[in-house]
């Protein structure tokens, strides 16, 4: 997982200041999507949903330096999250 997540760490690192906000959101949040689709085997749930939030806290870190000043602060990053949701965890493939 650890692995997974410098991957979202360079894609953010390349992606912030080349595209606008509402194109990466769309972008990152297929990218979840996928993985969700991928990794959502029974039993896997916890694992899944720790990627989310950690793949989240990524997103907001690497949004915010898009310039000097602050785009977010973590109350209106969750509100853009509320009003642009991230998708779900949820058990895709059921192994038994």
């Amino acid at each position: 997982m650890k692995a997974k997540l410098n991957r979202v760490t360079e894609w953010f690192k390349q992606i912030r200041n080349k595209m606008s906000l509402k194109e990466i959101w769309n972008i990152f949040k297929a990218k979840l999507r996928g993985h969700v689709q991928y990794y959502g085997v029974s039993h896997n749930t916890t694992q899944v949903n720790k990627f989310l939030h950690e793949a989240t806290k990524i997103g907001f870190k690497w949004l915010n330096r898009r310039s000097q000043r602050k785009s977010f602060n973590w109350e209106k990053f969750k509100l853009y999250i509320k009003l642009n949701p991230l998708p779900k965890v949820k058990i895709v493939h059921r192994l038994f």
